[in-house]
């Protein structure tokens, strides 16, 4: 007796390896979006800081940076403030902020005033990055 396809029992025996395969493979994806988002804020960071910085340098004029978690803003100081750069901050995209300095400014001839030692750690799940600045503008990400 010749039979075409298959029996209801190979359906599920398939049906279940695909399942288990599935149950072990998601949590890891998971742990990989993680990662990669938190290094791509803790790269938006670093980003951020440079410009903020070489435009203290290139105006001659001191640069406030705010760092909070729904927007990352930098004004030029002085009679009066004007923001000219603006990015939307960590949360944006699911990631947390936390900021040793939430303010840091910088002289126009690019070192920090308030900027020593100063830890930026973006989270989100288990997976973190941190950045790090130093008064002599330096930015370091770990």
């Amino acid at each position: 007796m010749r039979t075409d396809g298959f029996s209801l029992l190979d359906l599920l025996i398939a049906i279940a390896m695909i399942g288990v395969l599935t149950a072990i493979a998601v949590p890891r994806f998971a742990a990989v979006r993680d990662r990669l988002a938190a290094e791509r804020a803790a790269r938006d960071l670093v980003t951020f800081y440079r410009q903020a910085r070489y435009a203290a340098i290139y105006r001659g004029t001191m640069v406030r940076m705010e760092f909070g978690a729904d927007a990352l803003r930098a004004v030029y100081e002085g009679v009066t403030d004007s923001v000219f750069l603006e990015r939307p901050g960590p949360s944006d995209r699911g990631v947390t902020l936390q900021a040793s300095r939430p303010v840091i400014r910088i002289y126009p001839n690019g070192f920090g005033h308030g900027a020593a030692n100063t830890k930026l750690v973006v989270r989100r799940g288990m997976a973190a990055e941190s950045v790090t600045t130093s008064r002599l503008g330096r930015v370091k990400k770990w």
